[in-house]
């Protein structure tokens, strides 16, 4: 056969294979921050949104102390928490806040004058770096959200007493830094560090959307009721960075 023939059908298989590549491709949409505001807390590791959302408590990795900040980015007040290596916070209602100890694998809860109310270590081996970093909580079910970092990367659910009602495998990032839970839909918005990426998830840990950030480092994720904005912390800059959601 001509060589014209032979050189039209590689010419159709080539694109073939292009557009179907193209196709399955997925894109990852990449989203802005609007400011980015620096903390007077160092390595902030976690953050949430106060109940009347009109400030953040925010935990530091560094002196393993919870700071409550004003929307202004002002230091309001501080306290120590009893551990090492501070990496979660979460708001259970006005009066009671939940951290998370890497090293140590262990939720505490607080109330927001720095009282210890409760406290268990979680079943967790592995590198003590490498141990729990985020927390959220579903306050219509009374479950608690949390993250292991990596080796394994894993969604914990735990009951409001702290008892652990299951685990999950997560394999769609390179570690995982900080979780929200999303009452709107029943869902999980989870952070990576490592990948700089944003990951909506059920509540098993399965993923629906991904979103990369162009934030150096972040280890904190919150959203605040309306779901006009989203914050987020970053160990290494000591910043917040506010995104406006369309």
């Amino acid at each position: 056969m001509p060589k014209a023939f032979y050189l039209s059908i590689f010419i159709v298989a080539a694109l073939f294979t292009f557009c179907s590549k193209d196709k399955n491709e997925k894109t990852v949409k990449t989203l802005s921050f609007s400011i980015a505001e620096k903390l007077p807390v160092p390595e902030p590791s976690g953050l949430d949104l106060t109940f009347d959302e009109t400030g953040f408590w925010i935990v530091s990795d560094e002196n393993s102390k919870v700071y409550l900040i004003d929307s202004w980015g002002r230091e309001v007040k501080s306290f120590s928490v009893d551990g090492q290596d501070l990496e979660g916070i979460t708001v259970v209602d006005d009066s009671t806040l939940a951290v998370v100890l890497e090293r140590t694998r262990e939720v505490v809860l607080l109330d927001t004058s720095g009282m210890e109310i409760n406290r268990t270590a979680l079943d967790l081996k592995g590198e003590l770096n490498s141990g729990l970093e985020g927390i959220t909580f579903d306050p219509k079910e009374k479950k608690f959200y949390i993250l292991n970092e990596k080796n394994p990367r894993l969604l914990l659910t735990l009951d409001e007493n702290l008892k652990e009602l299951k685990r999950d495998t997560l394999n769609f990032s390179k570690d995982v830094s900080g979780t929200f839970y999303d009452d709107s839909d029943n869902t999980l918005w989870i952070l990576s560090d490592e990948s700089q990426l944003i990951v909506k998830t059920s509540l098993s840990g399965k993923p629906i959307e991904e979103f990369k950030v162009k934030v150096t480092q972040p280890e904190g994720i919150t959203f605040n009721k309306a779901r006009t904005k989203f914050y987020i912390v970053s160990d290494k800059t000591g910043s917040l960075y506010v995104f406006n959601l369309e």
